[in-house]
């Protein structure tokens, strides 16, 4: 059985996916839109699929089997909705939206039309993830240290924080959903952000260069995320668990993982590619109808959204002397 795949959105994280799944025999890229003439051009040059006049054209269920769904958050509109209803099982990248009213409503529409469909939190098919959360189940840490440095998106869009979210919404969510991924739910956040460096060199953008959040778990565990999107000499992502008789340590960007205890001490790197696994195993749900094997659902999507959109509230609530 041939999946046949259609895209609506065919810029920089949509090649990622399109390049997995060009190494798959029994997928094929069907059909695409992009309102930007020159990436739908290129990607239909390069997966030989004719390119639609609207996302509306794309998502026919007589033509496509899956849909893929990689436009930016601030201009999806009801895309996963309207799948949904056709009976057309979709993956939609992270984050879910900047409005988690709007993604909780979402949410609930489509799992009441129990359509097969994934989130883009890819790390959680690295090897080394899945063996860090094996290793944690029935541990509890104290304490939880995650980093994620980096640079900005180069669209302007991204820069504007009712459209991104910003940086923590947008890519940091990747160490979000980590946290809670391998350690567990998330009950309580404050965070503060700041905006030294744009407020020089990019006054017309509205995110924040650097931000900090603490965090409490439903464990009782605390932790904290620092970030920044600004930082052209130095990048790198962490994240670090802390117990009494433990440390575990998942690093670029989950690829690398550390545990040490009392009786072992091992450094291992991921030999898995997690965006071909994440693409393979969405393939193989829709063939056989059983999403069991599917790691991130809208539901859970959603709950890491709404940790990133409560840090931002949280910032907007500080209390000043």
């Amino acid at each position: 059985m041939r999946i046949r795949i259609g895209f609506i959105g065919v810029g920089g994280i949509a090649q990622d996916h399109i390049r997995v799944l060009k190494k798959m025999e029994d997928t094929e890229i069907v059909s695409l839109f992009d309102p930007n003439a020159d990436n739908a051009r290129r990607a239909a040059e390069a997966t030989g699929a004719q390119i639609m006049d609207s996302a509306d054209h794309v998502l026919d269920k007589q033509r496509i089997d899956l849909v893929f769904i990689c436009t930016p958050q601030f201009a999806r509109g009801d895309l996963e909705i309207v799948a949904a209803r056709r009976g057309i099982p979709f993956f939609v990248e992270k984050p879910l939206g900047v409005d988690a009213e709007v993604v909780r409503q979402k949410e609930k529409l489509i799992r009441e039309t129990g359509i097969i469909h994934t989130v883009g939190y890819v790390l959680r098919y690295y090897d080394t993830v899945q063996q860090a959360k094996r290793y944690l189940q029935g541990r509890r840490p104290h304490l939880i240290q995650g980093v994620r440095i980096g640079g900005s998106h180069p669209a302007k869009w991204w820069k504007q924080l009712d459209r991104s979210g910003g940086h923590l919404v947008d890519t940091a969510t990747h160490q979000v959903d980590m946290i809670r991924y391998v350690g567990g739910e998330i009950r309580e956040v404050q965070a503060v952000f700041g905006r030294v460096s744009f407020e020089q060199i990019e006054p017309d953008s509205t995110i924040p260069d650097a931000g900090a959040m603490n965090f409490v778990m439903d464990s009782g565990a605390v932790g904290s995320l620092t970030e920044s999107c600004l930082s052209p000499f130095h990048a790198g992502s962490d994240i670090k668990f802390f117990g009494a008789d433990f440390f575990v340590h998942l690093s670029q960007n989950g690829s690398q993982l550390t545990l040490i205890d009392n009786e072992q001490s091992l450094t291992v790197t991921a030999e898995r590619d997690p965006g071909y696994e994440q693409c393979r195993t969405l393939v193989d749900a829709v063939k056989s109808g059983n999403p069991s094997l599917i790691l991130c659902d809208y539901a859970d999507a959603l709950r890491t959204l709404e940790v990133t959109l409560a840090a931002n509230k949280s910032e907007q609530n500080r209390i000043k002397p």
